[in-house]
């Protein structure tokens, strides 16, 4: 039983961390990739490989972060190309230890 309870208690603690580290934020950046897709359930889904500038201790430097398109956003997500600045609210969200973005709403 108290197995049992040390399994739920480690659940909650790694769901609630899971919960508090989305923010949503304003991102102006480049698009360096789409790649159009299907989840598993035959829906379409947009995956743009977008710049994202970042600075630790002084240095400044890109890394390349994903940015996902789902449901209504998926056909303006198709229109974009590679090398074409996109201006976008987005929550991220950490995955497998890199920044992931989920697209909220593209800004004209």
């Amino acid at each position: 039983m108290k197995k049992l309870i040390a399994i739920a208690i480690a659940v909650a603690v790694v769901f609630t961390a899971t919960l508090a580290v989305a923010q949503d934020k304003l991102v102006t950046t480049k698009v360096t990739k789409v790649t159009i897709a299907k989840d598993k359930n035959g829906n379409e889904y947009v995956r743009l490989s977008v710049d994202n500038a970042k600075t630790l201790n002084g240095v400044s430097y890109t890394t390349t972060t994903s940015a996902m398109a789902f449901g209504e956003l998926v056909a303006k997500a198709k229109t974009l190309k590679a090398d074409t600045n996109v201006k976008m609210i987005v929550s991220e969200k950490e995955f497998k230890g890199n920044a992931s973005y989920t697209i909220i709403k593209f800004v004209e």
